[in-house]
């Protein structure tokens, strides 16, 4: 107040003056000031200096922070954001990119008004006027509810239910996909499974009874009690930068020793009292190597092997399966199995959590069976996997590989945490049951200072069988390398029409780019739900614009880093006409006959969700903004593990098997990291795309403060490997192999070992000066494992072609390209 008269801002309402936001370039936030009278820096001084409103909220986004902060609003505006202390205020925490929604929020690139594609209809869609060419037009969300509604009832009448895929992905940690998912189950539509980051899961629950994605292990507050620690395939100081970083640091300040195997010299190598420099796609030669070590030294831990593996089960050698104790005791309980007592060599029947005196080593005969144990047939597998054997293989100093696993063997309790990124080869699943086998060598579970993944376990919300009702008739599932065959082949069946929320997946982040583009274009109907206007949204035929996390209300779940639900609380009524996720997902179960399915609010729906989880109390989580889940376990692995013996199996004989190798034990088997692998010398450099700290994925890519310090995609390549091409540090080169090709700036970086280059992920088509990373890549997966192999990669590095434009980054431009969306209409 100046003169005693008042200046406003604008106050952003919904429906209000916010046709300004869609102005683009640096100077789009300028757009939002409105003053009156003759004094407008008076406007800005008051507000400056004024009184903000805190409301308490989640950052929700697909990565380890799920992280509680106050959002500071001033005159309906958003002005500044900090980390908010949770119930359990040692897992407070927060990122510079969640600080960063003060630009995410009002970003040009947000999608204002339901859409339609102009030249798409529900009886002739054009599938090949999807793209980068697509225009958009305007309508009202009943008209755009109205068509998505009528369309998939025609298809399930012409087809069945199943030709409608609900794809969900991982953009949004709230409750939106239980909703999703009891849509898709009341419609019978086919509903996403998953098909990214679960081949080390799917390695470690062959093993272990548990694990999907990574393995669970103790919260991250225990891991100050490891007292060594094996950081693998993970920069956690860089890419996972909350809690559980600092967490290993608290255990490093402890005394811990740090090793870190990872082919780069990462953010964390540098931290570490130990790198080993792993060849890609090397993991499981090095494991088995530790293995050697640990018989040779005999550090092993006997008395776990003996109470909590199958270490002492006896292996029948004519058939290679595990004795089984019916065949041999009248009496013996189902699924058990037999061992052999030490000195009197008499049988025994193994029951889980159950130590005695059996024998770990040895040959015996029962019945007249001749049988070796489980751990012999381990001992005797990794004999030709010595240190000095792998050592050429993996890159890696054989005494460094001595040197790491006696830590972890003989300095007590310790841990192994290796990120996804292993899984990101085709046959990653094989260092899953490597890693869970070695650490059940060293006895590493059930115990305080145990860690089994680079992120802990968290909280999720417990809903039991809302999301798919016992009387519903769910349609079948696909997983994601399997959309492209089903949609434009037919294989397993016919999806003609694809709802998609949460997700830039099928436009921008899957591998074999085209394929998927190809399968889009297969489509009648396409409709994508998403805050941001990205590559996926521009194939789109139906558009709904949803809210900012700040502008809907939700729970959002600690998954994969703290034991808390967290309550996303409305900072701000929507912009335009956003609706939530939960609006649209309402409107076509009412449209199909299942509205008193759902509640009337979204409230209503999180009051309904939460009264199913016996640990959370709907009020008290609404009031307080989190709650702890008592009943999540700080350390992991204390019950009897869900095998069918009950315990650890240190041999599979049910394994399964694929391209001729079978995984009664950890074999290893490449693809493209083989060293005869049959294009090594056309395509001699391996390409990986890791995280980055300047987005989650593919979001953030937008933001001006992010793309100032990150202004465009870079290759980075050791000096050596660009010199022997002729290429100078910050010249284009074009990065190619058989199936496609990208334009980029070198990048000199010593932390790639030689043969390797990356290209950070989650940048969008627009960013690339031509072409694109997942252009690159395929869809090519294990048998075994079902998981994208985006680091399965081999491509060739050249100069730029002369004639490739670069413009986009001049330097009047330190932006890349504008941040302006395509044109979606409305303004």
């Amino acid at each position: 107040m100046t003169d005693g008269k008042a200046y406003r801002r604008d106050v952003l309402k919904a429906g209000g003056a916010a046709a300004a936001l869609g102005v683009g370039g640096s100077g789009f936030l300028q757009t939002l000031v409105e003053s009156e009278g003759d004094q407008p820096s008076a406007s800005g001084i008051e507000s400056f200096v004024g009184q903000n409103d805190v409301v308490q909220t989640v950052c929700s986004p697909n990565c380890r922070g799920k992280c509680p902060i106050d959002v500071h609003v001033r005159d309906g505006q958003v002005k500044k954001i900090e980390p908010h202390p949770p119930e359990d205020e040692q897992y407070k925490r927060a990122c510079v990119l969640g600080l960063s929604h003060t630009q995410r929020v009002y970003d040009p690139t947000r999608l204002k008004y339901p859409m339609k594609r102009a030249d798409w209809s529900p009886d002739e869609p054009n599938p090949q006027g999807r793209g980068p060419d697509a225009e958009f037009e305007r309508v009202s969300w009943d008209e755009a509810l109205d068509l998505v509604a009528d369309k998939m009832q025609s298809l399930k009448a012409d087809h069945g239910a199943e030709s409608v895929l609900f794809h969900e992905g991982s953009g949004n940690y709230g409750q939106t996909g239980k909703s999703f998912k009891r849509l898709a189950s009341l419609f019978g539509a086919t509903q996403s499974a998953w098909g990214i980051d679960t081949n080390v899961g799917r390695g470690f629950n062959r093993v272990t009874g548990v694990g999907a994605f990574l393995p669970p292990t103790n919260e991250a507050e225990d891991w100050e009690n490891a007292n060594t620690i094996i950081v693998w395939g993970s920069d956690i100081f860089s890419s996972q930068f909350q809690m559980d970083a600092s967490k290993v640091l608290d255990a490093v300040e402890n005394g811990a020793k740090l090793v870190v195997v990872d082919p780069v010299y990462t953010t964390t190598a540098s931290k570490a009292d130990l790198w080993l420099p792993v060849e890609p796609g090397k993991d499981v030669h090095l494991a088995l190597a530790m293995m050697h070590t640990v018989f040779q030294d005999e550090t092993y831990d006997e008395e776990f092997l003996r109470k909590r593996t199958t270490a002492p089960a006896l292996i029948r050698k004519d058939t290679g399966e595990l004795l089984e104790a019916s065949d041999v005791f009248e009496d013996a309980g189902e699924n058990q199995v037999v061992a052999v007592e030490r000195g009197s060599g008499s049988p025994v029947a193994l029951e889980p959590e159950t130590g005695g005196p059996y024998a770990l080593f040895g040959e015996f005969t029962v019945d007249g069976v001749a049988c070796e144990t489980a751990l012999t047939r381990l001992r005797d597998h990794v004999a030709d996997y010595a240190p000095e054997d792998v050592a050429e293989t993996t890159g890696v100093d054989a005494e460094n590989i001595r040197t790491a696993i006696r830590w972890l063997a003989t300095r007590g309790p310790g841990g192994i945490a290796p990120s996804y990124a292993i899984g990101r080869y085709k046959h990653g699943h094989v260092f899953g049951q490597a890693y869970a086998m070695l650490m059940g060598l060293t006895g590493d579970y059930g115990r305080h200072g145990n860690i089994h993944a680079h992120h802990s376990g968290g909280a999720t919300l417990a809903a039991g069988d809302w999301a798919s009702p016992s009387d519903a008739d769910p349609g079948p599932s696909l997983t994601f390398p399997e959309y492209p065959d089903a949609m434009i082949d037919g294989d397993p069946h016919k999806i003609r029409a694809v709802y998609s929320i949460e997700s830039n997946m099928m436009g921008n982040q899957f591998p074999d780019r085209q394929r998927f583009r190809e399968a889009i274009r297969s489509l009648e109907m396409y409709v994508v739900a998403d805050m941001h206007h990205t590559d996926t949204v521009q194939h789109a035929d139906i558009i709904f614009p949803v809210p900012h996390w700040f502008e809907q209300e939700d729970i959002s779940s600690g998954w994969g880093s703290h034991p808390h639900l967290g309550y996303r609380h409305k900072v701000q009524e929507p912009l335009w006409e956003t609706k939530d996720d939960y609006f649209a997902i309402r409107g076509l179960a009412e449209r199909f006959g299942y509205g008193d399915r759902f509640p009337e609010t979204k409230r209503d729906m999180l009051r309904k969700l939460a009264g199913r989880d016996d640990d959370i109390d709907f009020y008290t989580l609404f009031e307080q903004g989190t709650q702890k889940k008592e009943s999540v376990p700080i350390v992991k692995y204390t019950d009897e593990f869900p095998t069918e013996t009950g315990r650890i199996k240190m041999y599979d004989d049910e394994a399964p098997s694929e391209e001729g190798v079978t995984f009664d034990v950890p074999r290893p088997l490449e693809d493209r990291t083989a060293d005869d692998y049959e294009k090594a010398d056309e395509y001699p450099l391996m390409f990986m795309q890791k995280h980055s700290r300047f987005r989650i994925h593919s979001q953030y890519e937008m933001l001006n403060w992010v793309r100032e310090i990150n202004p465009e995609p870079q290759l980075d390549i050791h000096p050596k490997d660009a010199k022997a091409r002729g290429i100078d540090d910050g010249e284009y080169v074009r990065v190619y192999n058989d199936r496609g090709e990208m334009v980029v700036k070198a990048k000199y970086n010593d932390a790639f070992q030689p043969g390797l280059v990356n290209t950070d992920q989650g940048w969008w088509s627009r960013d690339f000066v031509k072409g694109h990373l997942q252009d690159l890549t395929h869809n090519e997966v294990s048998e075994v494992g079902q998981t994208m192999a985006f680091y399965d990669v081999r491509v060739a590095v050249e100069s730029a072609p002369d004639d490739v434009d670069t413009d986009k980054y001049g330097s009047d431009n330190p932006r890349g390209s504008s941040a302006r969306a395509t044109p979606t209409g409305g303004d």
